[in-house]
């Protein structure tokens, strides 16, 4: 297996997309009993009042979050949004909805998520994309990556998750309840075209845009986050990264970063010289991540 790459994952969800009051729950649960081993146990199915199935789905999509790390602890962010500090634990600013996306796709762990918003896309001149077509560009990957095939009806079942996580189906009493607790919905991010490929699958877009609900400080504390306090970012390594996750168009990430160095000009410039464009940062520790945040959620410091 090829150690530079990350091992692509696939399954683990049981079917389910993330519902809204998931990651509140999963979190307050982990916090009252100090362990996350509560999701191995029976009485986590009382607990969270939701079945066996859905017991693991939530302890999955706290991982693919971010809202845990690799040692099953919770993160910072977790505790900043949803069980210490609170700022937004029942997700009513569009901020924290760009947050869980971005965290959703840097951390690679539902790697179905990454693949679609940045590596398929990569080399391609349409934003359309079927089931058929993001199986094959998987199966590839997963060869490329040195790793074993995967089964389709496992492939399928992540396809389908994914695009419930993004696109409606069409609208009945149960999808309309569905639609109400799948938070990154109203991102907006993929569409059905409405129309269907030579194998009668839908085909679907994605959304490229300026994005103008994603504010400097979020986009600032992405920034810090994923490329950890570099003092010269490189356009095109923020473009094939956060802008990605974000579902950024070209316009809309110059957009983003010039509302990031006008509001913030004593730590983030855009330099373009010699053909090389890139954001430089100073006067940044660890700690100003946060206080960006502080600042989007107009927490006192």
């Amino acid at each position: 297996m090829n150690l530079n790459k990350s091992t692509l994952r696939f399954s683990g969800h049981d079917t389910f997309s993330c519902k809204e009051q998931w990651i509140l729950k999963g979190l307050q649960l982990i916090k009252n009993e100090e362990d996350t081993t509560i999701f191995k146990e029976t009485e986590a199915i009382s607990k969270l009042g939701v079945g066996k199935n859905m017991v693991r789905s939530i302890h999955y999509w706290l991982r693919a979050f971010g809202m845990l790390n690799d040692a099953e602890k919770i993160t910072d962010i977790a505790k900043n949004l949803f069980v210490e500090k609170k700022w937004d634990k029942y997700l009513e600013s569009e901020g924290s909805l760009w947050l869980l996306q971005y965290f959703l796709c840097k951390t690679g762990y539902a790697s179905i998520f990454k693949l679609i918003f940045n590596d398929y896309f990569s080399d391609k001149a349409t934003l359309e994309f079927s089931e058929f077509q993001v199986l094959n560009f998987i199966n590839r990957e997963l060869s490329k990556n040195g790793q074993s095939r995967v089964s389709e009806n496992t492939l399928i079942s992540d396809f389908k998750v994914f695009i419930r996580t993004y696109a409606s189906p069409t609208k009945n009493i149960k999808t309309i309840e569905d639609d109400f607790s799948v938070p990154l919905l109203s991102l907006n991010l993929i569409s059905d075209t409405g129309r269907k490929n030579d194998k009668n699958q839908n085909i679907y877009r994605l959304n490229k845009a300026t994005q103008k609900t994603i504010s400097p400080e979020i986009f600032g504390f992405c920034l810090i986050d994923h490329f950890e306090l570099e003092k010269a970012i490189n356009y095109d390594n923020i473009m094939n990264t956060i802008g990605s996750y974000l579902c950024l168009s070209n316009d809309g990430l110059d957009d983003m970063i010039e509302k990031l160095c006008d509001s913030y000009k004593n730590h983030f410039s855009y330099k373009s010289d010699a053909g090389t464009r890139q954001i430089q940062i100073k006067n940044v520790t660890k700690e100003f991540k946060t206080i960006l945040l502080q600042k989007h959620y107009e927490i006192q410091q």
